[in-house]
């Protein structure tokens, strides 16, 4: 789906007829309002994914805005692809243009001090993406600026399996770390530190990202992330996580797993799973390590996580 797809505009409403008919349609449940002058097809709308609500909302206020918005924090991260964990879809966010401007319906404005530090994406001005990661770092929950920040460090480092390119990464973090030192005590910026020097694009999921800060948290080992296994047939396998000095290695089965197509590779659900339990007995046979599965139902609460670790030996 494109960002703006399914978005119809006042402009276009002769696309599903007059006034009388929208109203029709409305009362039937086949067009939604979205907000002043947008409509969106509600089963598309409940089909999309959050962050593509999100940019179909930013697309709606864009389309009434007298001077275009900058879009800024997760509606940046919406706009660059990134994965946000637990965020609202009923509202952007567009830095504040002179004073007098106060946030209101599914609009909230940032006094942020931007420059020229932008960039257009899907048709829409927002921030670029260090700027966009740092915001993100700084000014939502630490779960969900933990999952972007590991995302945007894999959109420039990662290469494919076993081929993570450090020295992208590390410009990306140093950039990151150059706005935190120039912030100096904005708010959250004790927490966009923490974020930015523990984030890592090896990370595929957000769950990935939320169990490894998790560990953390409950002072479990550090997990070595997609290490290299050699298994039979000349073939390589790469654990989410591993504790080679446990004889441990971890997957988090995260719905992606099993239905994006970026990670799926076209195979079925089926054929996804048969491929997971091959790899992990292959793992198993060349290594000696047992493995350890678990999902989102294992993130339920700290102490839940941390007694499941626990149970696996893979905190004491």
């Amino acid at each position: 789906m494109r960002a703006d797809g399914p978005l119809i505009r006042t402009a276009d409403l002769a696309r599903v007829g007059t006034a009388g008919a929208v109203r029709a349609q409305m009362r039937a449940g086949t067009l939604a309002r979205l907000r002043s002058g947008a409509y969106v097809d509600p089963d598309a709308w409940e089909a999309a994914p959050p962050e593509q609500r999100i940019l179909l909302r930013a697309h709606a206020v864009a389309a009434r805005a007298t001077h275009a918005p900058v879009f800024v924090a997760t509606t940046a991260a919406a706009a660059w692809g990134l994965p946000l964990l637990r965020v609202g879809d009923d509202r952007v966010h567009v830095a504040q243009r002179g004073a007098g401007h106060k946030s209101r319906g599914d609009v909230v404005r940032h006094a942020l001090a931007i420059g020229d530090d932008l960039a257009e994406r899907h048709g829409l001005v927002v921030t670029s993406l260090a700027r966009t990661l740092f915001d993100v770092a700084r000014l939502t929950r630490v779960e969900t600026a933990l999952a972007a920040v590991d995302g945007g460090l894999r959109a420039v480092a990662w290469r494919g399996p076993g081929r993570y390119d450090d020295d992208a990464a590390e410009a990306l973090r140093e950039s990151l770390e150059t706005m935190a030192d120039a912030a100096g005590p904005a708010r959250g910026i004790r927490q966009a530190r923490f974020v930015i020097a523990f984030a890592d694009g090896r990370a595929q999921l957000p769950g990935e990202s939320v169990s490894r800060l998790w560990m953390h948290r409950v002072r479990a080992e550090a997990p070595v992330l997609q290490t290299e296994v050699r298994v039979r047939d000349g073939r390589r396998a790469y654990p989410d996580f591993a504790w080679p000095r446990r004889r441990r290695f971890g997957e988090f089965d995260g719905d992606g797993k099993y239905v994006d197509p970026g990670m799926t590779g076209g195979r079925s659900i089926r054929e996804t799973l048969r491929d997971q339990r091959a790899r992990e007995s292959a793992v198993t046979e060349a290594t000696g390590w047992l493995p350890v599965r678990w999902g989102w139902e294992r993130l339920a609460s700290l102490t839940a996580f941390a007694a499941f670790l626990r149970s696996h030996d893979v905190l004491d």
